[in-house]
């Protein structure tokens, strides 16, 4: 019963009792000390790895991860990602023969790293768009050798730009969060399938929007050699709306209000306050052209009040990018031989349903979603705003028409300004922009399409991506 308890076998259980009657109470030791393997490496080698590893680790490691995901651990150490485990031995077997000492295999080099630097990883190749991260990270490396005082201002000032940013992601999630329980006190009494009257519904609704890269039409995932040196008919997906080639007006501010603006008239919820979140767009006239599009709806009072906040440049992934994610999946497996068949694929991207394709122009030139001129409507009204690029957050009301309320991030102090010319002159909300007719094709593309691209259509929808010019 005691040998089971213990889990000791009988031969074990005599050996510890021998070595007890001989030895006492002490530490037993074992036969072959006196002989070592011959493998074994002696002590200052092993002293010359664990001091090669740790001023490597000084010099090169990031001390801070900064936005980099995956890694979750505050005390992990990066290496750069055009290192690895193996360039690093080569570099102290370089150092051995150079000082003539004895050097190590690479699986000891390795063994040694885990016992000695186990937090110290090589960073995965990604893609990280933040300029301000890729600065701190840099002034992070570049400080080994810098006294301790301007090594805390680098950490200091990387760990203020994460705060920044988690603060503001903390934002989004709980403006999400309340127009989701918003959402659901009224889902039952109202049909999304209608359209609604402005300003019927008390609540607060969240809308995100987003352009995504431009696909190309046809795309057979088997991907034919010779198309890979061409250029397919070109297609662009904005907030749900499919853009062709033949449609597209740019990704200025007269698209992108048009689109938002069908939204709201044809899937808007009636809402009296609205929040709008978008990518950081660095482009100051457009941003200009959509705060006074905001503005005109509040004085039209299609809404009481407005919300629109951008996302700090470099960390703009939010719930669009899960739904191109989605559509990008789908895309890569599916032939995709016209523009409709995109709109079917999109619908058909997810199981639940949160993506739906709405065409904007037809293969034949009907135009389904027209694009205004809202610029040269609102521009003898209103005023740009300064400096629009270093602000993210901006707050309209029909109490005050005109006036925008602007802060740079969530916890700075909120500042004003009037953008209307004269308060008594404002536009009219019936008036509605001139529309914009699309340029289409130019015969120059048209006859290329027709010569190399129509024979990789599947049969019977050439005319529809490449007709005859």
């Amino acid at each position: 019963m005691f040998l089971h308890l213990y889990g000791l076998s009988y031969s074990r259980f005599r050996r510890l009792k021998e070595h007890y009657e001989s030895h006492g109470i002490s530490q037993r030791t074992h036969g072959n000390c006196k002989r070592l393997p011959s493998n074994t490496l002696p002590q200052a080698v092993v002293e010359d790895v664990k001091s090669f590893l740790s001023n490597y680790v000084e010099e090169n490691a990031i001390l801070l991860p900064g936005r980099i995901p995956g890694y979750k651990n505050d005390d992990i150490k990066l290496l750069s990602s055009s290192e690895t485990k193996m360039s690093v031995w080569r570099d102290f077997t370089a150092a051995c023969e150079r000082s003539d000492k004895q050097s190590v295999s690479y699986s000891k080099f390795k063994v040694l790293w885990e016992q000695f630097h186990p937090n110290v990883v090589v960073a995965k190749p990604m893609t990280d768009l933040c300029v301000t991260c890729q600065e701190n990270t840099a002034k992070l490396v570049r400080s080994a050798n810098l006294p301790e005082g301007k090594k805390s201002e680098c950490v200091r000032a990387q760990q203020e730009h994460l705060n920044t940013i988690k603060r503001e992601r903390k934002l989004y999630r709980e403006v999400c969060e309340e127009s989701k329980q918003a959402f659901q006190t009224v889902e039952n009494t109202i049909q999304l399938s209608e359209q609604h009257d402005p300003c019927t519904l008390d609540c607060t609704v969240h809308y995100s929007f987003n352009y995504v890269q431009q696909i190309h039409i046809p795309s057979n995932p088997m991907q034919p050699g010779p198309i890979y040196f061409k250029t397919p008919r070109k297609c662009v997906f904005s907030v749900n709306y499919v853009i062709d080639e033949a449609s597209a007006v740019g990704k200025g501010a007269n698209a992108t209000i048009s689109y938002v603006h069908r939204h709201f008239e044809q899937h808007g919820l009636g809402e009296t306050r609205a929040y709008l979140h978008a990518d950081n767009c660095s482009r100051q006239n457009k941003n200009n052209y959509f705060l006074w599009y905001l503005v005109w709806r509040t004085i039209s009072k299609l809404h009481h009040t407005i919300n629109y906040s951008f996302m700090i440049a470099g960390h703009t992934k939010f719930a669009p990018d899960r739904c191109f994610g989605l559509i990008k999946g789908a895309y890569k497996v599916n032939y995709i031989s016209s523009i409709y068949k995109f709109a079917q694929m999109v619908d058909t991207s997810s199981a639940v349903g949160v993506n739906k394709a709405q065409l904007v122009l037809t293969h034949d030139g009907r135009v389904i979603v027209p694009v205004y001129d809202w610029a040269s409507l609102l521009s003898p009204y209103l005023n740009k705003l300064p400096n629009i690029n270093t602000y993210h957050h901006f707050r309209f009301s029909t109490d005050e028409p005109g006036k925008v309320y602007f802060k740079e991030y969530a916890s700075s102090p909120e500042l004003s300004f009037m953008l209307l010319n004269n308060r008594a002159v404002v536009p009219g909300p019936t008036v509605l922009p001139c529309k914009l007719n699309p340029e289409g094709l130019s015969d120059e593309r048209k006859l290329y399409l027709y010569r190399e691209i129509r024979p990789f259509c599947k049969r019977g929808t050439e005319d529809f991506v490449a007709p005859a010019p």
